[in-house]
């Protein structure tokens, strides 16, 4: 299997996507006339990675040349947990990151184990880490971890960590050493670090993990975020935020890469829609920097897949919603509804600093954007322009899920 080369296929010339991808150069992600799923550049090693499923219930991890689409590798067909008695797939997601420079995939699933006719079968979720490297055509994991219930969630950096947020705890797990670290929400290590009580109660009620910083795990609680033993959001207000207002309150919306941490501020101006987006410096809390948006939570802004803050495949620019930062340059901008032009959703940024994503309030008015992140501003595609949903490496993907995965090189300048 490995090198096996992409056949051509009429519908990759047959996509409209922008001017800055060469479609006569594209494939399609497909292995043996079957659609893949789950697509994940692992820039470093060349390769766009996906899974397959298998007719037994198991599942495949494939790894493509990220510029021609040519099979590198394929793992062994992998167990997944059991189904239980629903009689749906078992959950699945694929996931990377990189530690140390080397690149690692995640197939995350969650089931049920073990059961017979007296003992009843108990939820886990299996991590099964791709060294992907150092993989090899029917290779098996590098390793599994197990967590002993069904994961709520997984969040992703690209650091090496991949947090797993279960029911009344926070499971964070190293992909490099399998280390699986357990954050229990009503431990009073996870208390803030100083005291921060409200007219009723105070920040400790409520707490969640929202992601890993190299001083540790990054708590929301109640109207306030902190790292243990370390920075509170209240001494670290970004210019024209405030800590509450009415029923509004800050909130942290997670760390990409443990580095930036990315929260959204109640205005001073105290209208209910606006909000001012900070990053801040994981290690000190420090604003790196803001800007004002009416944007008031990830999930407004129609992301989908991508309700987390993700970084550009360089790493310069912070993608949130319709907010994006320029780390270099330590300026934001916002490209929420204003009174001349429709919300754009930004979906992902190239390393010229040229954002692509959706705009409109809708699905019947949505249409396809090219965005300056240096100069804010939003350019409508020719009507029926697919744009991509990551760009990194070499390469940019379009996932069109019913359609297909189709992934096409930068044309040369």
């Amino acid at each position: 299997m490995p090198s096996t080369s992409a056949a051509p296929d009429p519908a990759v010339s047959a996509q409209q996507i922008p001017d800055a991808f060469d479609r006569a150069r594209g494939w399609v992600a497909k292995d043996h006339g079957t659609g893949l799923e789950h697509p994940v550049v692992a820039a470093r090693s060349g390769l766009v990675l996906f899974t397959e499923s298998a007719n037994d219930g198991g599942i495949r991890v494939l790894a493509k040349d990220a510029r021609t689409g040519a099979t590198r590798w394929a793992s062994r067909t992998l167990k997944l947990p059991d189904t239980g008695q629903n009689y749906h797939s078992v959950s699945t997601s694929l996931f990377g990151t990189t530690e140390n420079g080397k690149d690692y995939a995640v197939l995350a699933a969650t089931g049920t184990e073990g059961g017979d006719t007296v003992n009843k079968p108990r939820d886990v979720t299996t991590l099964q880490i791709f060294d992907v490297a150092a993989m090899r055509d029917q290779g098996e994991p590098a390793r599994v971890v197990t967590v002993p219930e069904s994961a709520q969630d997984f969040i992703p950096q690209n650091d090496g960590n991949l947090l797993v947020r279960l029911g009344s705890s926070t499971a964070v797990v190293d992909v490099r050493s399998g280390r699986d670290t357990g954050y229990r929400h009503q431990d009073a290590a996870l208390h803030a670090p100083k005291e921060c009580t409200h007219e009723i109660g105070d920040c400790n009620q409520g707490i969640t993990v929202s992601g890993m910083t190299p001083k540790g795990p990054l708590v929301q609680g109640f109207g306030a975020f902190w790292v243990p033993g370390g920075w509170f959001s209240g001494d670290v207000l970004p210019p024209g935020a405030q800590q509450e207002s009415g029923s509004q309150e800050v909130k942290t919306v997670g760390t990409p890469d443990g580095r930036a941490v990315v929260a959204a501020w109640p205005s001073a101006n105290d209208s209910s829609d606006d909000r001012v987006w900070a990053v801040h410096d994981a290690a000190t809390g420090k604003v790196e920097a803001s800007v004002p948006c009416a944007q008031s939570d990830l999930d407004d802004s129609g992301s989908g897949k991508r309700g987390v803050p993700v970084l550009s495949g360089d790493g310069r620019y912070l993608i949130a919603g319709q907010v994006v930062f320029d780390l270099a340059a330590k300026k934001g901008i916002c490209l929420a509804e204003n009174e001349s032009r429709e919300a754009v959703t930004v979906s992902a940024v190239d390393r010229d600093g040229t954002g692509y994503g959706m705009a409109g309030s809708s699905t019947a008015t949505e249409g396809a954007v090219r965005v300056s992140v240096a100069t804010a501003k939003a350019t409508a595609l020719p009507e029926g322009t697919k744009v991509p949903t990551e760009i990194a490496g070499p390469v940019a993907v379009f996932d069109e899920e019913s359609d297909g995965v189709f992934v096409y090189p930068r044309k040369a300048r």
